[in-house]
Order: C-alpha cells, then structure tokens, then sequence
C-alpha cells in the first residue's frame, strides 16, 4: 500500500496544535477554588469605577460574601447592603468566575436597559479585557462578535438585560441568575411577577441554581431585598472580636436609647468611637483597620446560630461542621468600610439631622438606605390598635353578640397550623368577632385536616336568645401548602357551607370577590383536572375597606365592634400594615405595606369578607335583611327560652371531635385557644 507524506508549514502545524488544545481545554477540570481564592489570583480591578487599579485585595468582609455567592449549597444569596461595601465589584468577579472558573450560564439584571448599558460599559467590558483568564474564554472571529447584551464565550454565554419589561426574562436558559440593584426594580413587571421570581424561574433544570440579588434598600415593605432577607433559612451579619474583652459583636449604628454602638460628642464627628456591647470599652475606627486593614471576623447567623469565621467552614453553634441555610440573606454597612471615615457618617448623620428638623426627610431616608443599609419607614395611613381596643365592649367571644345575623369564616394557612377567624355580619356590613381559633398541626397530613373540618362544623350560641348559629361561608387561603388546600376543597365543598378556595392579590384594582380559574389537583399521587375553583381575593382592596370603616365611630352600617376579651396581640395583627404612597411601574400609587411580621389577623379578616361578599352580604337589600332578622333575630322571640347571661368568660375550646362543653378553668383574659394535633384535649393561649 502506497503512503503519502504531507508536509505542514510550520504556522499551520502551530496553528492545528493551538487549534486541537484549545478544543481539548474545555474538557480540562478546573481545581475547585472558592471565589474569594480565584479573584485573588485572577481578578483585577478596572475600569472607570475603580480608584485603584492592578490586582483584586479583598477585605475580610467581603471573603464570606464572595464565598457565599460561589457556594452551590447556597441556592439564593440576598445582599442587602450600603454603598462603599465593593458589592459592584464582587458581583463583576463573580461574574468573571463563572465565565472563566465554572463555566456557567448566567444572566444579569439592571433595573432599565439604561442602567445595563452603564454596567457593562464601566464594569463588563474593562474586565473582559484586563482578566486573562477571561480574555482566553472569549470566541474569537466576526461570526461570535458579542453585543452590549449577549456575549458568548467558548464554554458558556453571558446575558445582560434591563429588568423594566417582562420579555427581558423569558426565551433564556441558565445557571446563574444576578440582579443587581434589585431594590430599584418594579414591584411587578408588568403584571406578570415580582423579577426575583421572574429570573428564578430562568434556572429550572439547572443542576446547580444559583440566584444572587443584592441592593441598597429602599422603603420599609416595598424593597425586594429586604423581604428576601426576612423569608431566607439564615441571616448573617459580620462580628468582630471586641480587643478589650474578646467578645464578639457587629458594628452598630447605636442611638439614644443604646448604651453601645456609635458614640461622640455633638457636633465634634472626629470623636467617634465605637462602644461595645459587653465590657463598654469604646475603639476607633484605627482599632479597627489595623495596617489599614478591616480585622478579621465571623458572619453569624441570628436565626440558626450557625457561622462562617476565618477558617471557612460553616459551624454550628457547637462548633461543630455543618450544612450553610440553603437561602441566606447578608446585611452590611458603610462602617465595615476602609473607603469610608466614622467621622464622615457622624458628619452626614448630623447633617440629616438638621434637614429633618427642617421638614426635609430626604437627607435622612438617604443615611438610613445607603449609608447603614437599613429600610426606610415611610409613616403611612393606618388605624391606631390602642384607640381600637380601648373602644372595645362587653361581648364576649364565642358568641353571637346581639345584632349579629350571619356568621362567615376565614382560614389562613401556615406549615405548622391554621388560623380561623369568624366574624358576624349584619346590615352595611356592620360586623363583630366572634372566634379567633389556633389548630397546630402539619397541613400536609390528610388526618391533621380533620380538626378543621370539625371545627368549622360547630355551632355558636346566640346572646339574644337560646338558639344558636353556624358558618354561611368559608373562604380559606391556598398560598401556602396549595395543594393540600385544594384536595380538602374538594372533598369538603359539598359538606362544608359555600367553601372556597382563595388566593390573595395586592395588585391595584382588584376587587374583593375577584375572578375565578379552574385549576387541576395533584395529591399523593393522584390528579383530578379542572378539579377545584380558586378565587381571587383583593387584599388592598379589602384593606382599604378596612381603614374606612375602622374610623366610622358610630355603631351602624360598616361599623367594626371589638370584645374586650381580645388581647393586645390581636389588635397589633388587625393593625399591622400601612398604606403608603410609593412608585409602582413609573406612577404613583397606594401600597398597602407591613409594619410587624405577623398579621394573621387581618390576612383572615379579609378571607371573612370574601367569603360574607361570596353569599351577597354586600348586595342584600332591606327587605332581605329584615327576612334574615326575622328568622335570626326575631322581635318576639321564645319567653320560654333562658337567655344567655350578658358576658360569660369566653370558652376555650376543646380538641374532640364533637364539640364539648366550654372550660371554666381558663383565665377570662385569654384571646383564643391553640390546640395541637393530635392530643384531643390540649389548649393553649395564644
């Protein structure tokens, strides 16, 4: 057999091998490196943002932040920080490093295509450049030429979007989905969802889903980043170990009514120190940055104890290895800064001072955003819970309160027990409290659910006469535990008096008794199509309604009656959201924001309405109310019939399946009982 031999130019030979291990780099395995590591060794600072230039030095804050965003046992990261943290620059390394380290997918989200353009152009584009490790990944030809919001490299794609319009999120596929300045968003876009939601859901299928959002926050119960904070698994801030006493603590702003934190004397911001709050012995900023460098410390967890301290190992509270919480959300501020001097917060603080003193809140709300990395409260419309219950009458609860005609109920749904509230109604809407009941229990358990069949089936006895009254509707929530929820809709609705299904809406406009979707069951394995009907419920609108009709103050059409055996606790629920004037899609508009973290009650107060609105309370007109009057309440009622003493003690309920006797061994002040699945005769205060 004939041979042929080929002889190559030399450029060719050099150019096939360039070629052959070029193609053969992507199947190479990188050593695992931690982001903090990689950006010591790769990372450089450039562009027009950065004051210094040349290779990446991080503060030992930033380490944990940088290790965090790299932890693909961290599914969601939410940063909620001031400015002069370097947050710009640890997402643009986070950024490089999935390009060049893990070879990821990713996206990233400026609030407007604007803010995109400055991004990449003042970030993107110098590192693209200055980072060798990035440079090698880049496609190289005219046919891979990469635009201002898609670069492609050899092993992954970036994608660069404004988050203002909705189709900024769909038609991509990725691993790692970045919003930065995530407070500056819309609440919604466009109708369709929240953009942290909007770009999680770009990471379906991702064998290691990563979620960053980071931000200065902004106002109290309208910033993204500050809820994602509040419902994340963990919460860690960074401690520092006090050099007189060893202990450990965070750097606090402080305030009059704090004995620690910042301390000066007015008017002198160069006499600043920092407190302690163990021995009280105070530092200086110098103390802090020994060398000019921030001191070493540890990010401790406030809601599960855990912590990430120089050794990089995420610790228990024993000390012992562990799992991070599979969300995280971080707060810090300017103080932890070396770019920032104690003496000029103190100088700007004063400053917002003097400008609030003035009627200007704008300085302040500035301090508190960007420089301590905090909400801002705006004071909105709101009822007063002390003016509420120091109204409150003589009635006690588990009763139908004379003038009551129609009882209605609403059930919130949490994962570790239900919340049912029935209210009785009466012409106008006029309305009272007549139960507020606590089942604990798993509502993902099909035998845990039978307690609340039970209990909606009772029975409360009238104050007007011996008669009694039960539920003419019931609406219950099915945001949490969905599913669940459903399946006992539907084997429930033909026994249980017009039940439905109900998911809240704080969109603008949406009325009380909103529309209704067919949805389909799936439930330990089974699925029923078209097998349940979900309504929606306007929440605002129902708090709007609330507040009007909190401040009738004469018994009558709308008017909202209290028992003076309701505890504080229920009146702080009732009032825990404001109504507030803030932007939503450019505009300005009503929002309707939490003051506290729990407000079951109202949440149920607005099932109650729903389902009175669901049985036409709200069209009956007075001939229909003078025939329910008369067979509720009538004029001649039975002189045979004791009635019921004008306040008794209001009754904690017992577990059984039929309902018992009410207990006098219960203290009168106590709201409404808890009760705990599946020992039939536990109750508990709330």
């Amino acid at each position: 057999m004939n041979t042929a031999t080929v002889t190559l130019h030399t450029e060719t030979a050099q150019a096939i091998v360039r070629s052959v291990r070029l193609g053969l780099d992507s199947l190479r395995a990188e050593v695992p490196q931690r982001l903090s590591e990689w950006a010591s060794e790769h990372f450089k600072l450039a562009g027009e943002s950065s004051h210094q230039k040349g290779g990446w030095v991080g503060w030992s804050f930033q380490t944990g932040i940088l290790d965090f965003m790299s932890d693909d046992r961290i599914e969601d990261l939410a940063v909620m920080k001031s400015k002069r943290v370097g947050y710009t620059k640890m997402i643009t390394a986070f950024v490089a490093y999935n390009i060049a380290h893990r070879r990821r997918k990713q996206a990233l989200w400026q609030p407007t295509d604007d803010d995109r353009d400055s991004y990449v152009k003042s970030e993107i584009d110098p590192v693209l450049d200055a980072v060798e490790a990035v440079r090698k990944a880049r496609k190289q030809g005219k046919a891979n030429e990469d635009t201002i919001k898609f670069k492609p490299f050899r092993d992954s794609v970036l994608h660069l979007l404004g988050g203002k319009a909705k189709r900024a999120y769909r038609r991509i596929t990725v691993a790692v989905a970045i919003l930065d300045e995530w407070s500056a968003f819309d609440q919604l876009i466009e109708k369709s969802g929240d953009p942290g939601g909007l770009a999680k859901g770009r990471l379906e299928g991702a064998a290691y889903p990563k979620f960053v959002g980071g931000s200065t926050p902004g106002v109290k119960g309208l910033c993204h980043v500050e809820r994602a904070c509040d419902n994340s698994e963990g919460y860690v801030r960074f401690h520092i170990a006090c050099p007189h006493c060893d202990a450990e603590h965070p750097l606090m702003w402080g305030g009059k009514d704090r004995p620690h934190g910042f301390k000066w004397q007015r008017g002198q911001p160069d006499t600043v120190r920092h407190i302690c709050p163990h021995c009280r012995e105070p530092i200086a900023q110098a103390d802090y940055l020994p060398g000019g460098q921030p001191m070493a410390g540890t990010w401790v967890c406030s809601k599960t104890a855990k912590r990430y301290g120089p050794d990089r190992i995420w610790r228990d509270s024993q000390g012992l290895p562990t799992r991070p919480p599979k969300t995280l959300g971080v707060q810090v501020w300017a103080a932890y800064s070396p770019q920032r001097s104690w003496a000029s917060i103190v100088k700007e603080f004063e400053e917002a001072v003097s400008a609030l003193e003035k009627g200007d809140p704008g300085p302040m709300q500035l301090f508190v955003n960007e420089t301590l990395g905090e909400t801002w409260e705006v004071k909105g419309e709101r009822s007063d819970e002390h003016a509420l219950q120091a109204r409150a009458e003589a009635f006690p609860l588990c009763q139908v309160p004379v003038g009551g005609l129609v009882l209605t109920a609403g059930v919130d749904v949490q994962r570790n027990r239900w919340e049912i509230a029935v209210w009785a109604w009466a012409r106008g809407l006029e309305s009272w409290p007549v139960d507020h009941h606590i089942i604990e229990g798993n509502p993902a358990s099909e035998e845990d659910w039978q307690q609340v069949t039970t209990y909606l089936q009772r029975r409360y006895p009238q104050a007007y006469h011996a008669g009694s009254l039960g539920l003419s509707g019931i609406s219950i929530d099915s945001s949490d535990q969905t599913q669940a929820v459903y399946n006992w809709v539907r084997k429930n609705q033909h026994q249980l008096p017009c039940l439905r299904a109900v998911k809240g809406r704080g969109e603008e406009g949406v009325p009380v008794l909103g529309p209704a979707s067919i949805q389909d069951i799936n439930w330990n394995g089974q699925k029923w199509p078209q097998g349940v009907k979900l309504w929606n419920v306007g929440v605002d609108t129902a708090k709007d309604l609330l507040l009007g009709q909190l401040a009738i103050a004469t018994p009558g059409p709308g008017y909202v009656h209290f028992s003076q055996d309701l505890p504080r606790e229920w009146f702080e629920q009732l009032t825990a959201e404001q109504r507030i004037l803030a932007k939503l899609n450019g505009r300005d508009t009503y929002r309707w924001v939490k003051r506290r973290p729990r407000n079951e009650v109202l949440d149920c107060r607005n099932y109650a309405l729903h389902s009175a609105m669901s049985i036409g309370l709200h069209h009956h007109s007075d001939r229909k109310w003078q025939q329910i009057e008369a067979a509720v309440q009538p004029v001649n009622a039975d002189l045979f019939s004791a009635p019921l003493p004008a306040k008794t003690p209001a009754p904690a309920i017992s577990v059984a399946n039929e309902p018992g006797p009410a207990r006098t061994d219960e203290p009168q002040d106590r709201g409404y009982a808890r009760r705990r699945s599946p020992a039939p005769t536990f109750t508990r205060a709330w």
